[in-house]
């Protein structure tokens, strides 16, 4: 899941735009297990609720300031569908300049 948070050119908030990305399915125990060993596997922090079998790793955190990009791999349930804001990419890249993080899955 990436999300940014624009501001207009007058300075206001502007609503948040989203991209969503199934990348597996399975089980929740199983998905935040191998959520979990492939975070750490690559130094990134998890947060992880066993009671519910939820697991996010956060690949960039979300700042406290407007303009901000935040990206994050998270356990979700299976009903969940890919969907992007119309010109997501294009933003994503002006914030960013390219540097957005990855997270292999492997």
């Amino acid at each position: 899941m990436r999300r940014l948070f624009l501001l207009s050119g007058s300075g206001e908030r502007r609503p948040v735009m989203r991209s969503t990305e199934r990348v597996d399915i399975g089980r929740p125990q199983q998905l935040a297990q191998r959520l979990i060993t492939v975070s750490e596997r690559h130094g990134v922090d998890v947060e992880h609720d066993p009671l519910y079998g939820r697991a996010r790793a956060w690949l960039r955190p979300r700042r406290e300031a407007w303009p901000m990009a935040e990206e994050l791999f998270v356990t979700a349930p299976a009903r969940v569908i890919d969907k992007q804001d119309k010109h997501f990419e294009r933003e994503w890249r002006a914030l960013l300049a390219g540097s957005a993080t990855r997270l292999p899955l492997a």
